[in-house]
């Protein structure tokens, strides 16, 4: 396999599209500007409609002069001619994209408030089950906000798709989670959301976040993965048309919308819920960081503090990956993951080969990639053949990477079960 040259240029890629941003009152306005310019280069028709607050950040002018195309702010606005506005704008676009999405915009969405023209249209596209994208953006502290998560998490089970918010500069000054996902990134997943579904029909399970292995009520012994890869992964193979159930262990940010969800503690508990999974699923992506031991024994009560050092006796867990070999059926192709810090490349060939994976997918600890970081450098290996390694990319790029790589190395489909 030739080595990837990275993706495809945006131009002409939305043709024929039409597009109805809803921009609502963030400081982060300003960049919906830019991703205006950025809907008009792929091809898109697009149209804008804004909150009155968002109007205070941006002039409605500034829309119209990028979009060519009035913008319409007023609900109640008088008409030459006979219509219902936010009921057209409902109907008009292929794909609705907020941006940014506050989190007072995002409160009238998940309750189904309609007091605006921008909430008036989504609540009638939402009933309609359109395509919609949101791009929250706010400071960390509202992000973390209890509620803003309920909500969230109800416009996920809506079918709502999110994208981002990233970690940065806040406009407060702070850094932290809120910042609005940047144009680039946002119109690439909208150049996604139209493009062939390569995993239509194909059941995917994703394994994600880390194992903790209790030593007694308080303790446990664990690793630092975030889970942003293993949930990169999930949410990309959704987009490409998946059935997508994803596991997980402790986290450190909130899953994807996806078809199933099962939270999981223990690597025992991993193993379980892998085990009913996998005869089910024709593709399996082992990204979860499952603990290698646990203690023989948890104490019931909290280990009090001694004079002397303590000892604690640990147990190999089972190694899950491996027991699926056995297991594996006709067309079924298993990915695992290999974290090295060192003989990377050695150790994902003797891992993919004990293990019986299809693949292996290498990444080494650094300063910039591996558990922890908002990026990732990974190489990807058949066999005992390095088949492609990707530049130091963003771990959405790198799943992007990782599944269009399976994608075009022609193994996935349909298994026979």
């Amino acid at each position: 396999m030739k080595r990837r040259r990275g993706s495809k240029s945006r131009e002409a890629r939305l043709s024929g599209k039409k597009i109805l941003l809803v921009v609502t009152g963030g400081i982060s306005a300003y960049k919906s500007a830019f991703l205006v310019r950025l809907l008009k280069r792929a091809g898109a028709d697009v149209r804008v409609v804004m909150s009155g607050a968002a109007a205070r950040f941006v002039t409605p002018l500034t829309f119209e002069v990028l979009s060519g195309n009035p913008v319409p702010e007023d609900l109640f606005a008088r008409r030459d001619e006979p219509s219902v506005k936010h009921i057209e704008l409902a109907a008009w676009p292929d794909l609705i994209l907020t941006a940014p999405a506050t989190a007072d915009f995002i409160g009238k969405l998940a309750h189904g408030l309609a007091d605006d023209l921008p909430s008036a249209v989504l609540c009638a596209a939402m009933g309609d089950r359109g395509t919609v994208y949101i791009a929250p953006a706010m400071n960390e502290g509202m992000w973390r906000n209890p509620a803003v998560q309920r909500n969230i998490r109800d416009l996920k089970d809506d079918g709502i798709f999110l994208i981002g918010p990233g970690n940065g500069e806040l406009a407060c000054g702070s850094s932290g989670s809120g910042r609005m996902a940047e144009p680039e990134e946002i119109i690439d997943l909208v150049i996604s959301a139209f493009a062939p579904k390569a995993l239509e029909g194909v059941k995917v399970l994703v394994t994600a976040g880390r194992t903790e292995e209790e030593i007694d009520p308080v303790r446990y012994i664990s690793n630092r993965s975030s889970g942003r890869m293993g949930f990169a992964i999930a949410e990309r193979a959704k987009m490409l048309g998946a059935e997508v159930t994803l596991i997980h262990g402790s986290v450190d940010i909130e899953p994807p919308s996806v078809d199933r969800i099962k939270k999981i503690a223990t690597a025992s508990e991993m193993k379980s819920a892998v085990n009913r999974s996998f005869p089910g699923c024709d593709l399996l992506v082992m990204a979860a960081a499952v603990a290698d031991y646990r203690p023989v024994r948890r104490s019931a009560e909290k280990i009090k503090k001694s004079g002397g050092d303590l000892s604690i006796e640990l147990k190999r867990t089972d190694d899950i990956l491996k027991s699926l070999k056995e297991k594996k059926k006709k067309g079924q192709v298993i990915v695992g993951f290999a974290l090295e810090t060192d003989d990377g490349e050695k150790n994902a060939l003797k891992k993919i080969s004990e293990k019986g994976c299809d693949y292996i997918i290498l990444n080494m600890l650094g300063k910039e990639t591996g558990f922890g970081t908002d990026t990732n450098q990974i190489s990807l290996f058949r066999g005992n053949q390095k088949l492609v390694t990707s530049p130091l990319i963003s771990k959405k790029k790198a799943a992007e990477f990782i599944m269009d790589t399976l994608i075009e190395d022609g193994k996935i489909k349909k298994a026979v079960r």
